[in-house]
């Protein structure tokens, strides 16, 4: 069997890029939001600070470090701005993160 180098399986620029995008996600409250964004249609800045029970401002950091990474966008609509997930990686993470936790966990 050939041997292969770490760097044919795992290229460092993609694996710079997934640990980039998983550092943007890794905070218990961004990870909220996204899972919130994929759920709600439409949801805008007002829906989530609601719903998380956060400080408006607070929501607005997270969201702009998911925007400062392409994880997420932010669109105009009438009269309020509301984001969504554009990054399929993340967008596919957070839909087995939803379908997870919709299933019966252990019993104890």
């Amino acid at each position: 069997m050939e041997t292969m180098e770490a760097s044919d399986l795992c290229p460092a620029e993609k694996l710079s890029e997934y640990a980039r995008m998983l550092k943007a996600v890794g905070h218990p409250i961004r990870l909220r939001l996204l899972c919130l964004i994929e759920r709600q249609a439409d949801p805008c800045v007002s829906d989530m600070w609601k719903c998380l029970n956060q400080p408006q401002p607070v929501i607005s950091q997270h969201l702009a470090i998911l925007k400062q990474n392409n994880i997420v966008s932010a669109e105009v609509q009438k009269t309020r701005r509301v984001y969504s997930i554009v990054n399929p990686f993340i967008r596919d993470l957070v839909r087995d993160f939803i379908s997870d936790a919709s299933l019966p966990g252990p019993k104890t």
